[in-house]
């Protein structure tokens, strides 16, 4: 099976240019279906990678979500076990030195290990005088200031040297899906949670000469001109929402408008932090089940969820389990993508529309078997009698996939970029003795039946 390397949209646009012969917006404003569930608190686990802009990478990145703290490995990996968030938005936080902070909003379900990946953004560093204000351009717009406009954390007039950190984000980038804070969920003027097409974005921050973080004074905000996509232009309104990431609740809320000028959008924006030029769109929630053509679960696969008019995309991973569970248009035909970490397209299928909650139980993906590795194994005791229960975290190619033990037996499936050996390594944990054990062999594709010994 030939698979072509290409950016994750990319081949979704083009098989959407053969099957629709013409692109029609959603409607710009709509409330979201009236049978959205209540959140609840769960108990679940988070893993993923961080990278940075060079799609490296980054190791020591501090992570938080649920209240605990986790730090990437060399592999920019990081686990969060047992946390207690919210399964309609569980926030994931990323801090590193040099780079502004990240978000990640997830929907996740009860006891079931959920895969994330967020990529970095540089902070573009300007020095301006506060007393006098001043422009600030780049590539993709402008960024205002006005004088004596910046307010200390006491709300007290600062008028010294001002560090200004900012970075545009581009809503239609091949690296957005990884990019952007939050996942394209908010919540309106109404209270109402509902979906964003994202026209433009950006953050930007304030710091006095000693580092300590300034804002805008709300009676005198900063100005901004952000550009929109070549792409988008022809769907962009005249007027639109202007929204501001709230890294308390991980959703945009409804700050008021911005305002078509060519192919600008011009608005004010009255704090720091992540600013959003979108239209609304009512959402429904969307629960499949992926496997591989042995009916094992697919697991850590990207998905990409775009409307089959308007090409409003939605982002997501499949969880350990093989299960993608988010929000989706709702009363719109998808075309649902599946890629692994190389950029190959595994799948694509028409689904939908849906107009109330919806499952997909058995999504069949046809993975190419010369890049598969399936793992069968089994894992020991001491006393070389089954672990009961246990967890084990298998490493290949610079990634982490996790298995459940149970009595003795686990099980993942592994879609690698090639099918030359590697070190596999396996990381086994018996819950019950709380001993682990670290060991590792080479492997390619194919299936292979290791036997562990938790016995450290």
């Amino acid at each position: 099976m030939y698979l072509r390397r290409l950016s994750p949209l990319l081949p979704t646009l083009l098989f959407l240019l053969v099957v629709s012969g013409c692109k029609k917006m959603l409607s710009e404003e709509g409330a979201p279906p009236d049978n959205t569930s209540i959140a609840q608190i769960v108990q679940t686990s988070i893993e993923g990678r961080v990278l940075n802009e060079q799609l490296q990478p980054v190791q020591n990145a501090f992570i938080s979500s649920g209240g605990q703290i986790a730090t990437t490995n060399e592999d920019g990996h990081f686990q969060l076990e047992d946390i207690r968030v919210l399964d309609d938005a569980a926030v994931v936080t990323v801090e590193k030195y040099g780079y502004f902070r990240s978000y990640r909003t997830l929907m996740v379900r009860e006891g079931e290990s959920q895969y994330v990946q967020l990529q970095l953004l540089l902070k573009n560093e300007n020095k301006i005088s506060a007393a006098t204000g001043d422009l600030i351009p780049f590539p993709e717009g402008t960024l205002t200031f006005p004088a004596g406009a910046a307010l200390t954390a006491n709300n007290d007039a600062y008028n010294g040297t001002m560090t200004v950190r900012s970075i545009y984000i581009n809503p239609d980038g091949s690296a957005v899906a990884d990019q952007m804070p939050g996942d394209l969920r908010g919540i309106d003027k109404n209270n109402k949670q509902t979906g964003l097409r994202a026209f433009s974005m950006i953050v930007f921050t304030m710091e006095d000469a000693a580092g300590a973080a300034l804002h805008p004074d709300p009676a005198r905000p900063v100005s901004f001109r952000i550009m929109i996509p070549n792409e988008l232009t022809s769907g962009a309104p005249q007027q639109i929402s202007l929204w501001h990431f709230d890294d308390a609740t991980g959703f945009w809320k409804e700050e008021g408008q911005a305002t078509r000028e060519g192919n600008d959008y011009t608005g004010t924006a009255s704090q720091t932090g992540f600013w959003l030029c979108a239209t609304t769109f009512p959402q429904i929630t969307l629960t499949v089940h992926v496997q591989d053509q042995q009916a094992a679960p697919l697991p850590d696969t990207r998905v990409t969820l775009l409307t089959k008019n308007g090409f409003i995309p939605a982002y997501g991973f499949t969880n350990a389990d093989g299960v993608y569970y988010g929000k989706v248009a709702s009363g719109q035909p998808l075309i649902m993508t599946l890629t692994d970490n190389c950029s190959n397209v595994l799948h694509q299928q028409e689904i939908g529309p849906f107009s109330t909650t919806a499952e997909i139980s058995n999504m069949s993906v046809t993975v190419p078997e010369s890049q598969t590795l399936t793992i069968n194994g089994t894992a020991k005791d001491c006393d070389r009698f089954n672990v009961v229960t246990g967890k084990v975290i298998v490493n290949v190619d610079y990634r982490n996939y996790t298995a459940t033990i149970t009595n003795g037996n686990f099980s993942v499936t592994v879609l690698r970029c090639s099918g030359q050996p590697a070190n596999v390594t396996f990381t086994a944990t018996d819950n019950r003795t709380n001993k682990t054990s670290i060991s590792t062999i080479q492997a390619g594709s194919g299936t292979i039946t290791p036997v562990l010994q938790v016995c450290n």
